[in-house]
């Protein structure tokens, strides 16, 4: 708490300068589909640029959001995932991330990788927020919001940069990009990085590179063509979560190991033609390939084993459940799963914008395949027991295959309409179809064998395999209306209303349990959520400051949530997805920026409050929820507080500092045989950085930062018993070139 009071003192100084943010040229192109200045959008908008990104030397796209106001990064053990207006668990699926337009979220939830750390950071031009919005344009995933990562793709100037950083943890990052007009119509562009560091556990490694590039052709005032590439590599070394008790006595104690090497290919095709003057048509096709190899080890507890045996012998007869009851096991036992998982998805998209006297009109079509393959195999050491007081040892074996498809077709349509000189009417349809294909395999072998005296008896056992198709649709319709006033030059209200939708992800139709007897697949028959949103806001100058403020309200049918029991081991984990009734979310979000002579302060404040408001008609005897009316939806942060402080000491010398608080969360576990739910309350955590930037001269600049000032303890990634820890205080320096 004295952190925040010292952070916010600096923040209330009354001093007075000249606004440097200009609305009405201020566009962005993520909530329309086209350039709109940002004082007539009917929708709360975070936009970080270029030169805001370069004050603070960022390793990656996680680091800057982490910063961002409204964004709250949530870390599993797969990597980062983007949590906007209370997503919470769901944020995956609730809240569509994008490359220049196409989507990079991946199909799978509960072991998929979010790929935003795959961006150069020296290519990013902008990265556009809206938090809540975006359902008529980009569909199914966009109720949480939208983040679009905008690249220097067609930035139309020449270009040279390239930056070097050294930092705790062995961090070394070597970046560049560059963009070169060849003629007035030819314009390419370039983008690389490396970063090479170990991580701030005992083990942890990571080495990356990425590149992007293309070229941006203008035919002739009519046509345009822009093509796009990209290609990301990594190989990693890190650990599972830790006993929190373990912990407390070295914060860097590696975990089980988990070995890591991924890949990611892509590439965008544009077209535009311009028949008219008011008229353009657009079209885009795409393909990515997302691939992951890992390797993670791990510990099964004596009951955790005992359980995985239980759940897959089958109970053929009164005797087998007997033998199956007796089961004991006499040590904890290591296993290993080895996994590859490959994402591809292409499509295309095609769209028109037709200007006429009063607005614009964008009509489009949006057709995308994709394809998730799961191929995972997990296999335990030699381990001993008894059954029937008769003493065994034994080995398990379990491959697991996932084949998976979803297509989808979407048709949509926007209208911008002036209504009057100062008042706009935005309202906006689409249609989305899917269908979704695909099985799951798990073919489990043990090896048992008898010991009787001196005597070794193999024990014959089938298991039969566990399957589970997929052969489902869906159809859903959403919508927008949203009004802009523009009550001055500086000045304008908006409202907006907004039904939504979430389809399942394929995994997401496939439950994993144990019903008393064996674990089992079943069909989860999961309905499509749906979220109808309201949203209020304002912005304006007031005297020397910006100042943004938004709320917001949500209502969500048929909330799929998830529960889990051994979410760390594979080779025990179960799982369950259910649509949970009701769901609502009340909040606000307020932003402000003040600009005086050298100093540049700002603050924001979100708030979320996400609570289930209806449970569905289920069955809870036979498990189908385990969450109660006036629970909070699972792993929401309420509150995100950023509070931050630019100084110009000289003109070639500045200084800032900016902290961060994210609110704690619940939690929420299987327990038992999966029978009943376990609740625990994750801690909140406030983290200051500070960093310092010296142009020596118009071309090179001299940068260095502390991450974590105040040296706080705060955990990544936490479950009722394990935690993976995050850094404590830490250091960099950097120079950067700019031509």
């Amino acid at each position: 708490m004295k952190k925040i009071i010292i952070m916010s003192l600096i923040a209330s100084a009354n001093l007075y300068a000249v606004s440097e943010i200009q609305l009405d040229k201020t566009v962005v192109s993520s909530t329309a589909g086209f350039e709109k200045p940002i004082i007539e959008e009917n929708k709360n908008v975070v936009l970080i640029t270029a030169e805001q990104i370069e004050k603070k030397q960022y390793t990656d796209v996680e680091s800057i959001l982490k910063d961002t106001p409204n964004v709250v990064i949530q870390e599993t053990e797969f990597g980062p995932v983007v949590n906007l207006r209370g997503s919470g668990e769901r944020s995956m699926s609730r809240v569509k991330t994008m490359v220049d337009g196409i989507s990079i979220t991946p199909l799978e939830e509960a072991m998929g990788t979010l790929p935003i750390n795959s961006i150069p950071v020296n290519s990013i031009e902008r990265i556009e927020i809206i938090p809540g919005g975006g359902a008529v344009l980009y569909g199914s995933g966009t109720t949480g919001g939208v983040v679009n990562i905008i690249t220097k793709s067609n930035a139309g100037k020449d270009f040279v940069n390239a930056d070097v950083k050294y930092g705790s943890y062995g961090t070394r990052d070597t970046g560049f990009a560059l963009g070169q007009m060849i003629d007035e119509n030819f314009y390419v562009n370039f983008a690389g990085q490396y970063v090479n560091k170990n991580g701030y556990r005992d083990n942890d490694e990571l080495e990356s590179k990425s590149f992007n590039g293309g070229f941006d052709y203008k035919i002739n005032d009519r046509h345009r063509v822009k093509f796009q590439a990209s290609h990301y590599d990594d190989n990693s070394t890190s650990s599972a979560a830790v006993e929190k008790s373990l912990l407390e006595h070295n914060r860097k104690l590696a975990g089980e190991n988990i070995s890591a090497d991924s890949e990611r290919k892509s590439f965008a095709l544009d077209y535009e033609y311009k028949p008219k003057d008011n008229l353009t048509f657009y079209a885009n096709a795409f393909k990515t390939k997302y691939e992951r190899n890992f390797v993670q080890d791990d510990t099964m507890s004596k009951e955790q084993t005992a359980e995985m045996i239980k759940g897959n012998i089958p109970s053929s007869s009164p005797m087998m459940e007997a033998i199956k009851n007796s089961i004991k096991i006499d040590n904890d036992v290591k296993g290993s799963m080895t996994g590859k998982f490959v994402e591809e998805t292409k499509g295309v998209k095609l769209k028109s914008k037709y200007e006429y006297d009063k607005g614009t009109l964008i009509f489009g079509y949006d057709y995308t395949t994709a394809n998730l393959k799961r191929d995972s195999f997990v296999n335990t050491e030699e381990f001993k027991g008894s059954a029937m007081f008769m003493p065994f040892k034994a080995t398990f074996t379990t491959d697991t295959f996932v084949d998976m498809d979803k297509d989808t077709h979407a048709v949509y349509a926007l209208n911008d309409y002036k209504l009057t000189d100062r008042l706009n009417l935005t309202t906006g349809l689409r249609y989305e179809y899917s269908k979704y294909d695909g099985n799951r395999l798990t073919n489990t072998k043990p090896d048992v064998t008898m010991i009787m005296g001196n005597q070794e008896r193999p024990m014959p056992m089938s298991v039969n395999p566990k399957t589970s198709e997929v052969d489902e649709e869906t159809n859903n319709f959403v919508g927008e209306i949203g009004l802009t006033y523009k009550y001055s030059d500086t000045g304008s209200v908006y409202s907006r209303y907004e039904r939504g939708f979430i389809s399942p992800l394929p995994t997401q139709l496939t439950n994993k349990i144990n019903n008393g007897k064996t674990t089992e697949y079943q069909n989860s028959n999961l309905d499509s959520e749906t979220i109808d949103s309201i949203e209020f806001g304002v912005r304006d100058f007031i005297g020397n400051s910006y100042v943004s403020a938004t709320v917001f309200a949500s209502q969500t049918n048929d909330e799929i949530a998830t529960l889990d029991r051994n979410a760390d081991n594979p080779a025990t984990k179960l799982w369950r997805f259910v649509n949970i009734g009701k769901t609502r979310r009340v909040g606000a979000e307020l932003y402000s920026e003040q600009y005086f002579d050298k100093l540049t302060l700002n603050q924001s404040v979100s708030y979320v409050n996400a609570e289930i408001t209806k449970v569905g008609s289920v069955n809870k005897d036979a498990g189908e929820t385990y969450l109660e009316k006036g629970d909070k939806v699972p792993m929401v942060s309420d509150w995100k507080i950023t509070l931050g402080a630019d100084y110009k000491l000289t003109e070639k010398l500045s200084v800032g500092a900016n902290y961060t608080y994210n609110s704690g969360y619940e939690r929420r576990e299987l327990a038992g045989n999966g029978e009943v739910p376990k609740t625990t309350k994750i801690s909140g955590y406030g983290v200051t950085d500070a960093y310092v930037q010296y142009s020596v001269n118009e071309n090179f600049i001299l940068k260095g930062g502390i991450n974590n000032l105040f040296n706080e303890e705060y955990n990544y990634y936490e479950t009722s018993s394990t935690s993976i820890p995050a850094p404590e205080r830490n250091y960099y320096v950097a120079g950067s070139i700019v031509l």
